[in-house]
């Protein structure tokens, strides 16, 4: 028995050595590894953190030093991509909590929080913390004011009605210029995908045409997705967006022959994730084609064991 806290002690380090190696840039497809000091800038994520649904890959069990293993790796990952803008799904607020209070009192790089909550309390929420409540977080580089605050509650079909979805968006000072930042997680059911999709576009494509706009999140529908035309600007679509992974012709279709961009990209979920032998990409960076150009996106390889049931998409853009 006196064995057991170094055991333990062990296997937290093993468990943070292997999610620091899965969100470093290897894993990814030759022609389009990601590089902080070759991609352009500004440079954004959006990652769904799989923080309650019971097929979880990390389950802290309200134990401080491995909700910490998991807040480190997190961090880490924002830092070495420099992120300017960070956007997470399916956050407990314990997980928030963890990151925005560490984020904010560190001394190098602080991050300023935005927090949406989707439901008031979910069970599996307690082994983050007390505070059971769910939703979105995002997070934006530096201490500039964050302003202009909205949580959007998005349509629900009455048939499959358990769960609120939202869209969470706020003005964010992003390298010189105001941006406006939102946060999604759409459902995959009944008529939800078009309404959610089509209430979204409403919202943001009149701000397109006014300021930077940059969207991101688990949309649970693949590129090509007919509900998706409200939001890419190409390949059939009707949106004011570009996607940050359409440029990547290692992941070009059929459908893509004689395109540059297309609606395709390199798979968010995948076995390596869940136990899953659907393969697909449905975790999207959004930014306005009118004031975005250079769009890069990158799914980093999942750790053994895995950090969420997602990869973390990276995602790179020039000011136009």
């Amino acid at each position: 028995m006196r064995g057991t806290g170094r055991r333990r002690l062990a296997s937290v380090a093993a468990m943070a050595a292997s999610l620091l190696f899965a969100l470093l840039p290897h894993g990814t497809a030759n022609a389009d590894t990601p590089s902080p000091s070759t991609w352009p800038a500004p440079r954004f994520i959006s990652y769904n953190l799989c923080g309650a649904a019971a097929g979880c890959p990390t389950k802290p069990g309200n134990n401080p030093t491995k909700k910490n293993a998991w807040r480190d790796q997190v961090v880490h990952a924002m830092d070495y991509w420099d992120a300017d803008v960070v956007m997470f799904q399916e956050v407990c607020y314990g997980q928030y909590a963890l990151l925005r209070d560490h984020l904010a009192d560190r001394s190098s790089t602080p991050y300023t929080a935005v927090w949406g909550a989707t439901l008031n309390g979910i069970g599996n929420c307690t082994q983050w913390g007390s505070d059971q409540r769910f939703g979105l977080a995002m997070f934006v580089k530096g201490d500039a004011t964050v302003s202009g605050r909205t949580m959007t509650m998005l349509y629900n079909d009455p048939d499959v009605n358990d769960e609120q979805r939202g869209l969470l968006c706020a003005d964010a000072e992003v390298r010189g210029r105001t941006v406006r930042a939102c946060d999604t997680h759409l459902d995959w059911r009944g008529d939800t995908p078009e309404e959610q999709t089509h209430q979204i576009y409403r919202q943001l494509e009149p701000l397109t045409r006014k300021m930077p706009v940059v969207l991101g999140g688990d949309f649970n529908m693949t590129p090509t997705a007919t509900p998706l035309r409200w939001l890419y600007n190409d390949n059939q679509g009707i949106g004011p967006f570009r996607e940050v992974d359409e440029t990547d012709k290692d992941y070009f279709g059929g459908h893509c022959a004689g395109y540059d961009n297309c609606r395709t990209g390199e798979n968010t979920v995948d076995g390596q994730c869940e136990d899953t032998a659907a393969a697909k990409k449905i975790d999207y960076i959004f930014v306005s084609d009118q004031h975005f150009t250079s769009v890069r996106g990158d799914a980093a390889a999942c750790s053994n064991p895995p950090l969420s049931d997602h990869r973390l998409l990276r995602g790179a853009a020039a000011w136009s």
